[in-house]
């Protein structure tokens, strides 16, 4: 029961700190003498590849708490 606890509180965790990666470094990332563009597309580039990262994190997460739940 605890484990399920401890994924919530994880899961939450990455949601603000994503926020938070996306809001005060993505947000404000410019690299001069690239067009615009560019810009623009390697901040959505990294914005997706965080989303990805977290739901391979939160779906091992998943199988370890359930993992451990259908065994007891």
């Amino acid at each position: 029961m605890k484990t399920i606890y401890i994924m919530m509180i994880v899961m939450w965790l990455l949601i603000i700190a994503g926020g938070g990666v996306a809001v005060g470094i993505l947000g404000p990332l410019t690299l001069d003498g690239i067009d615009p563009i560019i810009t623009s597309a390697l901040k959505g580039a990294a914005a997706i590849a965080m989303v990805i990262a977290w739901i391979v994190v939160l779906a091992r997460m998943k199988n370890w708490v359930l993992g451990r739940r259908i065994r007891y």
